[in-house]
């Protein structure tokens, strides 16, 4: 079974992300914030993990690029907003596996879910 971790302030994404994916058989833990996902990272193996860019207290782009740090090979989703400039790097200096921009669809995020891992 995949493990995702998805990192998202808003209860909201959380809960439609976590009926989403969880309905095709993967394991999701779901936090709301940055600290919680780095702590949570440390004590569980993750196959890939969601999260949003735009949070409050540690924004995603740190918690991403803290990620990949310590988990070089981790496959990494961004949630946005909106993307300006599709040639501009979400997350400058890091790659990432995929994107989505809110309001995705479920099936959106299922085939790139099922894609990535």
């Amino acid at each position: 079974m995949k493990k995702i971790l998805l990192v998202d302030d808003e209860e909201l994404v959380r809960n439609y992300v976590l009926r989403a994916l969880s309905s095709r058989g993967w394991e999701i833990s779901a936090v709301d914030n940055g600290a919680a996902a780095l702590a949570m990272l440390g004590r569980k193996d993750f196959d890939a993990v969601i999260c949003d860019l735009k949070m409050p207290d540690m924004r995603g782009e740190e918690v991403i690029k803290r990620i990949r740090a310590v988990f070089p090979a981790m496959k990494i989703i961004a949630i946005t907003g909106s993307v300006s400039n599709s040639s501009t790097p979400l997350v400058p200096g890091v790659e990432l596996e995929g994107f989505l921009i809110k309001h995705f669809g479920i099936d959106e995020i299922r085939n790139l879910m099922e894609r990535v891992l």
